[in-house]
């Protein structure tokens, strides 16, 4: 749980809310108790020349945003960010009158582009998958040699024989690189799940729930973090998709976005006149009160 303190993030809090697989309805025993919470700044930062856009717990699972940031990043669209707006019942852990008021306009925010945010975080989370599959699988057995790129040492220093080749050679390094930062940084746990599937179920679940909930979002304009399908999520997380299945299933709800965004109920953009409005009366008003 998050400790309390005097620091302003906390003393002017509007809201905080559970995140991660708790707030989904996702969570085990092993699940941690993360946070995302939204504060206004004192008036040095708002009108001085000092910044905050965040405060961090140590191992980020405590996260509380500047007013300001947070509406930003809600306009671009950001799961996480808007998940926070949605969250509701007894996962709202903190909310005063300015947090009320920004949880009421909530929908302003919403747009075509919330769906595609969703979507595209999902697909991020599929190559990842599907990555660190190829390395299970098929782990790289040795750093890549510039010669074998047709490189010729002169002086200390590599010539290739084009520019192709080069990149070639820098490209299958790159791989490398990142491959023996995954398998020294390696959670124990996720490593288990791919021992046990092939693959990080856990990451599947999630990759399935963002794609779910971008689809409800483009058809319905509703954002539902406390999961409906936690079941046939926990499933997944559970291995009851082979790896194959995900993928295939993943491309097919890939394929059907653009048609989802073309006849979607929401707007293409969201209404960022109105959100920068209530920005301005949220911090008018704390500048007035002197607090939230």
């Amino acid at each position: 749980m998050y400790e309390e303190s005097q620091d302003f993030w906390e003393t002017n809090l509007i809201l905080r809310v559970l995140s991660g697989s708790r707030a989904y309805g996702l969570d085990d025993a092993d699940s941690d108790e993360d946070t995302r919470g939204i504060c206004i700044p004192p008036r040095e930062y708002l009108l001085g020349l000092q910044t905050f856009e965040q405060h961090e717990s140590e191992g980020n699972d405590h996260v509380v945003f500047a007013l300001s940031k947070f509406v930003r990043l809600a306009l671009q669209g950001n799961p996480n960010i808007i998940e926070t707006l949605y969250t509701e019942g007894k996962n709202v852990l903190f909310i005063n009158e300015p947090g009320r008021k920004l949880v009421e306009n909530r929908d302003i925010f919403l747009s075509r582009r919330v769906g595609e945010r969703f979507s595209s975080y999902a697909i991020a989370q599929l190559k990842r998958i599907e990555r660190h599959h190829r390395w299970i699988e098929s782990p790289p057995e040795k750093a890549p040699s510039p010669d074998e790129y047709g490189a010729v040492q002169t002086e200390g220093r590599y010539s290739f024989p084009n520019l192709d080749a080069e990149r070639a050679y820098q490209s299958s390094m790159k791989h490398w690189t990142n491959y023996r930062i995954w398998r020294k940084n390696r959670n124990p746990a996720r490593a288990a799940l791919e021992a046990s599937y092939g693959y990080d179920t856990k990451h599947a679940m999630h990759l399935c729930r963002l794609l779910t909930m971008g689809q409800e979002i483009l058809e319905t304009g509703a954002v539902k973090v406390m999961r409906p399908d936690a079941e046939w999520l926990r499933g997944i997380r559970k291995g009851s998709m082979t790896y194959g299945e995900l993928v295939e299933w993943s491309t097919e709800q890939e394929s059907s976005l653009p048609g989802l965004v073309e006849q979607s109920v929401l707007p293409e953009e969201p209404d960022t006149a109105k959100a920068e409005e209530l920005l301005i009366e949220l911090h008018y008003d704390f500048l007035i009160k002197g607090r939230v």
